[in-house]
């Protein structure tokens, strides 16, 4: 069943649950500290930015936008205050008003959940036979974005597909207490070569249209995945092509397009869907997910809500410690809440169970309510910034002066309340090809002004104007983070343009290689990375090589290093991987930020033990 190289490849995983227990509790936000060192940061909001709702910077306080785009000479014109950016007495009687209004919130975990240090949730209860249990009325969530499409490639990002995970099941999963990779619809795989893995299938199963789980169903799920005109490209998000062929009726050989040791980690992001739905009816593809997981689509209510329901026939129900949790709810609503005071105020009414993606504040206020509990995790996102393929940022005197631009200090000790760890690399310790040697950039404002200077001296036109861009809802305090850093950056002679988009709009233009000189934006792109796999060629196969499908960054050394590490394993993976991750951080080939802790409010009436993978799964959340 195991991979023999599974072992060689993944560092050990004791950093990977550890939730940093030696780290103090969240602070708070200090306005007064953060406006003063601002006042001097000249920001600029992009015409681009489409309506909707801002937070005045420091406070977490929704602001309602009078129009679609707000002027950038006068950004006060666009907000119900008196300037963009609040006078300190009126930003703290402003975030008074937030916590005084609140439902009273309360005190409990706080010092051990800001550090992560939570206890397991407890298993839902044994009803002691194979019986789907009996369930337990609704589960409501309140996440931070929409789906833009059900593809099921997308469930393989929670936040692409928040709850998809319910429906789509994969054949292998990943035990985050061991870091092994598990079975799920397969029950056991063998190495045929370098690059086919054979997969044992689990036999019994049914997808929601009532058609069978077996090898020629797996086969045509992973084959139109990487040959359909999709949304979605997986074969971009894990790094090349794969393709299945049945063997027999629950035999399935999968192969990538060249030797691959970590095939089998991949295969964790590879969601499986119904043959009969892609042959008779491929157009709904994108809009009704059917998979063969503990809950089947109810209904998906644009703008609003997603709900699915329990699936009575759910193979789990029989093998529950095989599948990985039960079906404890009857009824699943996940609501889309944009804006993180929304979701932490249906949290504290008790309008949901789970608040997603909440600010050390929220987390903090949670202290006050004893029906609520913060959960504050470590995670594999990376926050970076991916600059584009402009003249302007060929020159590493540019890439350079970005990087020493950002205060990442200020930005994780007061945005973000020391729930992130600013780092110089795009994955954390627990992967393979992390360098211990790769210290996080310096915050040098002058040196980063002297560079620019130096690079227009030689004729590099450093005022060229860029949109620093990023998408909504990725984590809370996000809007605050990018209007921040689009600050700093114009503070030390860059001419960005901040605009936060909706995915349906920022998606489209994010997924452009650095060879797309007509298709690719204007932009600097801040965004998140998570690197689930644990191994830094996955990191490397889409961000930093010059056939990456959306990397913006070209160097014949890092690829060369990167060719080189990917046939390897162990040990020799792992420093062939560290000699490039050295390659690319001398080059400044992203603005390197922090790795994110991401916290939740969850009701006491709940058990979830949140992993580090983030994933909103049902079948691990029980009532109490």
């Amino acid at each position: 069943m195991s991979d023999p190289d599974q072992e060689g490849i993944l560092k050990p995983f004791v950093a990977l649950t550890q939730f940093r227990c030696n780290r103090p509790a969240l602070s708070s936000f200090d306005t007064t500290q953060f406006l003063r060192k601002m006042e001097s940061f000249p920001l600029r909001r992009s015409s681009q930015r489409g309506r909707g709702t801002l937070i005045v910077l420091g406070t977490g306080l929704p602001v309602r936008q009078t129009g679609s785009t707000c002027n950038p000479a006068n950004p006060s014109s666009a907000f119900h205050t008196s300037s963009h950016v609040a006078k300190e007495t009126q930003s703290m009687a402003l975030r008074k008003v937030v916590i005084r209004s609140a439902v009273p919130l309360a005190a409990l975990l706080l010092l051990l959940l800001a550090a992560g240090c939570v206890a397991p949730a407890a298993a839902p209860a044994d009803t002691g036979d194979g019986d789907m249990m009996e369930a337990k009325s609704e589960l409501v969530v309140a996440v931070a974005q929409e789906m833009t499409s059900l593809e099921a490639p997308l469930a393989a990002a929670e936040t692409n597909c928040n709850g998809c995970l319910n429906v789509v099941e994969t054949l292998v999963t990943r035990n985050f207490a061991t870091g092994e990779i598990v079975p799920l619809l397969a029950t056991e795989w063998e190495r045929i070569d370098d690059s086919t893995i054979q997969f044992q299938l689990r036999e019994g199963v049914t997808f929601h249209d009532g058609s069978p789980l077996n090898a020629a169903a797996v086969a045509t799920s992973i084959n139109y995945m990487f040959e359909a005109d999709l949304v979605s490209d997986l074969r971009g998000f894990i790094g090349g092509e794969l393709s299945a062929e049945a063997v027999d009726e629950y035999s399935v050989n999968v192969t990538a397009e060249n030797p691959d040791p970590i095939l089998l980690e991949k295969m964790y992001f590879v969601a499986i869907t119904s043959a009969k739905q892609i042959e008779e009816d491929p157009d709904s593809y994108s809009t009704n997910l059917v998979g063969t997981g503990p809950y089947m689509l109810d209904e998906w209510n644009r703008g609003e809500s997603i709900i699915y329901v329990a699936n009575p026939d759910w193979w789990g129900h029989d093998n529950p410690d095989e599948a990985g949790g039960r079906v404890s709810f009857d009824r699943l609503v996940w609501r889309f809440l944009p804006e993180d005071t929304v979701r932490a105020a249906a949290a504290q009414a008790g309008e949901v169970d789970i608040a997603q993606f909440v600010t050390p504040d929220q987390c903090n206020a949670a202290m006050g309510d004893d029906g609520l509990r913060c959960a504050s995790v470590a995670s594999v996102e990376t926050m970076f910034a991916r600059m584009g393929n402009q003249k302007l940022f060929e020159d590493v005197r540019v890439r350079k002066a970005l990087n020493l631009a950002i205060d990442k200090e200020l930005i994780v000790e007061t945005l973000l309340g020391g729930a992130a760890t600013i780092t110089g690399q795009i994955v954390n310790e627990t992967a393979t090809g992390h360098n211990a040697d790769l210290a996080p950039y310096p915050y040098d404002p002058d040196m980063a002004r002297a560079l620019l200077e130096d690079a227009a001296a030689d004729g590099v036109d450093v005022g060229q104007e860029f949109t620093l861009a990023s998408r909504q809802g990725l984590h809370a305090g996000h809007v605050e983070v990018i209007e921040a850093i689009g600050g700093m950056l114009n503070d030390v002679g860059f001419n960005a343009n901040v605009s936060v988009m909706p995915p349906d709009t920022f998606n489209p233009q994010f997924s452009h290689n650095w060879a797309d000189l007509e298709g690719q934006p204007n932009w600097v792109a801040v965004h998140l990375h998570g690197n689930e796999i644990l191994d830094l060629w996955f990191s490397y196969v889409n961000y930093f090589t010059c056939g990456g499908v959306v990397s913006l960054y070209c160097n014949a050394e890092v690829d060369a290093l990167w060719e080189e590490a990917r046939n390897l394993s162990g040990e020799a993976r792992d420093m062939k991987l560290q000699e490039a991750a050295q390659v690319a951080y001398d080059d400044y080939a992203y603005g390197l930020i922090a790795h994110l802790d991401l916290a939740y409010l969850i009701s006491e009436d709940l058990n979830w033990n949140v992993k580090l993978d983030h994933r909103l799964q049902a079948k691990e959340m029980s009532p109490k």
